[in-house]
């Protein structure tokens, strides 16, 4: 399948998800800061959450899954010895001949997983937040952005998202690998196939940004829109967490970032004139590059539900196409918003029985029951690594 994403919102062909694994259940009371949570999370209960959520994917577009796809090209003997000397090299590890000896599937499983030598003891730490795909990796037009973590926690993760791309899916990357910045997925938003949205906040960083526009030259992205986001707390990690699209006119946002004049800047980026320009609002520099967006509030109108919606990533929805989301339940305010804007409600439940489809609908949010998901800190955009996206006609 090509890489082609022009746009956040066009019909979705491919995704690449992580099932949630033995991985989460690897954390505990002393290392749960390190591996970037804020609580422990019960696999069974993920585990049932995200099979609805995968569920209603397989339904509707073709699924890829990292473990498979690291399987797939571990599978080339070089490329094995490769990989297996590069993260014995990360770790200072003599243990190749080990990794080099195991079967293809369970080592793929241990560099995902982690390595240990006791009950207590990883050399190989696990990835505790690859199910959140979205972030090591940007399908961008017809490239793929290879990205630079924040935390060693998930600095593997790029690593093993570039090898899968340039073999398996034979993908053209390129990597802002410049020491000392940093760039995550959930920060980039493409808006248009001339429009990026950025985050600027605890996992971006603004000089990530100017290196960025340097690999942008000669691309069909003309404009860069950047916002600058609170540092705390943990639920304004990325942009998505506040703001996502929905459709070619409708948006969800958190208001008092996003649609309120705050002291969080606004800057939009003429990447061909070099104007930049500072804007009250992420909807006004939309509006300027004529964006007709309606916003639906998370947590709608109420600043407290607002608030409280927005922790458990009620901005955070992912475009099956335009005007077709998935999201979580839970956010109760959220769903009744988006009903209120013309929304139908569809259980994840009814798309994977067959009770209920897609199609039948204009516009409809598919709700997954969420209790223990949301507690990881991300959402279903955050679950999602789309690669390949119909263009849309704006």
């Amino acid at each position: 399948m090509d890489i082609r994403v022009n746009s956040e919102i066009g019909k979705l062909n491919g995704v690449i998800l992580h099932r949630p694994g033995i991985e989460i259940e690897r954390m505990t009371p002393e290392n749960i800061h390190n591996a970037l949570y804020s609580d422990i999370l019960n696999m069974d209960i993920a585990q049932r959450e995200y099979a609805l959520f995968e569920g209603v994917l397989h339904t509707y577009t073709q699924v890829f899954y990292v473990t498979d796809l690291l399987a797939k090209i571990l599978q080339d003997e070089q490329l094995k010895r490769q990989i297996v000397c590069d993260v014995c090299e990360r770790y200072q590890l003599n243990i190749q001949s080990s990794l080099l000896d195991m079967p293809i599937e369970a080592l793929a499983h241990v560099l995902i997983e982690g390595y240990a030598i006791n009950k207590h003891q990883y050399i190989i730490p696990p990835l505790y937040n690859l199910f959140f795909t979205r972030d090591a990796s940007v399908s961008m037009l017809n490239r793929v952005m290879i990205n630079k973590m924040k935390f060693n926690a998930r600095e593997r993760e790029p690593y093993l998202m570039q090898k899968i791309f340039q073999y398996y899916f034979h993908a053209s990357t390129f990597q802002v690998s410049v020491p000392a910045v940093n760039i995550e997925g959930g920060d980039v938003l493409i808006a248009r196939e001339d429009v990026l949205l950025i985050g600027n906040g605890c996992r971006t960083s603004r000089e990530a940004i100017n290196v960025l526009v340097e690999h942008l030259k000669g691309t069909s992205i003309k404009h860069i829109v950047v916002q600058q986001l609170p540092e705390k707390p943990d639920s304004f990690i990325h942009l998505d967490m506040v703001f996502t699209f929905l459709d070619k006119n409708a948006c969800m946002c958190y208001q008092p970032l996003i649609a309120l004049p705050s002291q969080y800047t606004t800057t939009h980026m003429d990447l061909e004139s070099g104007k930049i320009e500072e804007k009250t609002t992420l909807l006004e520099a939309l509006q300027s590059l004529h964006f007709e967006l309606q916003p639906i509030f998370c947590g709608g109108d109420d600043l407290w539900n607002q608030q409280r919606e927005q922790w458990h990533s009620g901005a955070n929805f992912f475009v099956l196409e335009p005007g077709k989301i998935i999201g979580y339940q839970r956010n109760i305010h959220t769903i009744q918003a988006l009903q209120q804007q013309g929304f139908d409600i569809v259980e994840a439940t009814d798309v994977i029985s067959g009770k209920d489809n897609i199609d039948k609908h204009q516009r409809c949010v598919v709700t997954l029951p969420s209790n223990e998901l949301p507690r990881g800190g991300g959402g279903a955009r955050c679950m999602t690594m789309p690669i390949n996206r119909e263009n849309v006609i704006w």
